[in-house]
């Protein structure tokens, strides 16, 4: 379950000059560690959010993000176009853990390939928080798809109470190949997550 922020959390002027910090540490992509690992991504990490377990910002907050989320995605796209390989850029968006939300760049195939093999798609199809598109007028220059957050865990099936455990807080059971191994899968839906995509110039 994610927590607002019930309780009062001082200096809220440090804590947007955080947001900076943050950004002036993230807006250049890691080129070594993409070109070793395939993929090349920013996560949040902004005291207290990623300190506290749970706890999100307030939207207000969190729209200051998503604008450097934006910038951060825009800087890349630079780079990786004079790079002239193939890749697929995304921006998530979560939601209400809005504390997950990332850019991500991934390698792929061919010039129009993309990556989807992060998140399983919403049965639904929901619209971005409309707060947010007020907000930031650059999301609408993203195309957009829906996708399920999930808290997904991997156990071995003799560890019969962590399972029951599992179970009673409403995560379902999925047997699933990774790897080329048969796993067992708990997964429960814990709010969505807005992947976007800008059109690429190749």
């Amino acid at each position: 379950m994610s927590l607002t922020n019930k309780k009062k959390i001082r200096g809220w002027k440090r804590k947007i000059k955080e947001i900076d910090r943050w950004f002036e540490a993230n807006k250049m992509p890691d080129l070594s560690y993409f070109e070793v690992k395939g993929e090349e991504y920013v996560k949040i990490r902004i005291d207290p959010f990623t300190r506290v377990t749970g706890r999100v910002p307030p939207d207000w907050y969190f729209r200051l993000i998503i604008q450097k989320l934006v910038l951060i995605h825009n800087l890349w796209q630079e780079i990786f176009d004079h790079r002239k390989i193939p890749y697929d850029l995304q921006i998530w968006l979560n939601y209400p853990n809005t504390i997950r939300s990332e850019v991500v760049c991934a390698k792929v195939d061919s010039f129009d390939g993309a990556r989807d093999d992060y998140y399983r798609k919403s049965s639904k199809n929901k619209p971005l928080p409309l707060s947010w598109v007020k907000s930031i007028p650059e999301l609408q220059l993203f195309t957009w798809q829906v996708h399920d957050d999930e808290d997904l865990c991997f156990k071995q099936i003799e560890e019969l109470d962590e399972i029951n455990n599992l179970q009673r807080e409403g995560f379902i059971e999925e047997k699933v190949v990774l790897e080329g191994r048969d796993e067992t899968m708990y997964s429960k839906k814990v709010g969505n997550v807005w992947i976007g995509r800008m059109d690429k110039v190749t």
